[in-house]
């Protein structure tokens, strides 16, 4: 039987509540969905109004999944703030290895990971001694509310880590940048049962951010099966908003 120690609280972690008055439902990210054969929700918000563009409100509050390799931010940003990681963003590689990050788990310690999400409030749930799986065994889950209102802390540097080094960590998740947008993200992807995918980030148009979460499941083997076909999801769904063009 898995040994099961440490409690992580659940809290929510974006700054600006969902209410009637600033929540806007939006059918076409449903079709784009649709389209793409996934099920899921996504949310966008508006920094400067805390407005919010959402496909299914309950799903987004109220529904926790495993985090899967979006959590591998958290041992990053410890590991900069440590010196595992050099804080000069331009000699270290960014690499997908989940093994990567499974070593800079095991350096940092299950203890004072743990400790540090419970700071956090990252996610809810008694967490495994799996150290290689306790990101995606469900025994942590997390809502797309408090993965949004993460990376909303990490773009204002209000995490509890040095500023040097989570203005060193967005240079790592920057994926384009170009005259008219700055894209950046994190995401986790599982496909041993059915295909589940996670999208958290902002996009940056004429120095205004907007933050972004998408979590979507499908059957396995179905279209939505990879990183990279999420992404176009994703990508679609910021064309249809307006973005990509630099006019936001």
């Amino acid at each position: 039987m898995k040994q099961c120690i440490g409690i992580i609280f659940v809290m929510s972690m974006a700054m600006f509540a969902c209410t009637p008055n600033n929540v806007k439902s939006d059918a076409a990210i449903t079709k784009i969905m649709d389209s793409a054969q996934v099920k899921g929700c996504f949310a966008l918000m508006e920094n400067g109004t805390a407005q919010f563009i959402i496909s299914d409100l309950s799903m987004y509050k109220d529904s926790s999944f495993a985090p899967l390799q979006t959590i591998f931010a958290v041992p990053s940003l410890i590991a900069l703030d440590r010196g595992y990681i050099s804080h000069n963003a331009s000699t270290w590689v960014a690499t997908d290895s989940v093994g990567y990050y499974q070593g800079l788990i095991e350096k940092i310690g299950r203890a004072d990971l743990l400790k540090i999400m419970d700071s956090l409030h990252y996610g809810k749930g008694i967490v495994s001694n799996d150290l290689n799986n306790f990101w995606k065994d469900q025994s942590l889950r997390i809502t797309p509310d408090e993965q949004l209102g993460f990376i909303k802390k990490l773009y204002f540097n209000q995490l509890p880590f040095q500023r040097r080094s989570q203005d060193v960590y967005k240079k790592m998740i920057l994926k384009e940048n170009n005259a008219s947008y700055q894209l950046s993200y994190i995401t986790g992807s599982d496909t041993t049962e059915t295909s589940t995918n996670w999208i958290v980030g902002y996009i940056e148009e004429n120095k205004h951010p907007y933050f972004f979460v998408m979590h979507t499941s499908s059957n396995k083997g179905a279209s939505l099966n990879d990183n990279t076909k999420s992404i176009e999801v994703l990508k679609s769904i910021l064309l249809e908003q307006g973005f990509l063009k630099g006019v936001r």
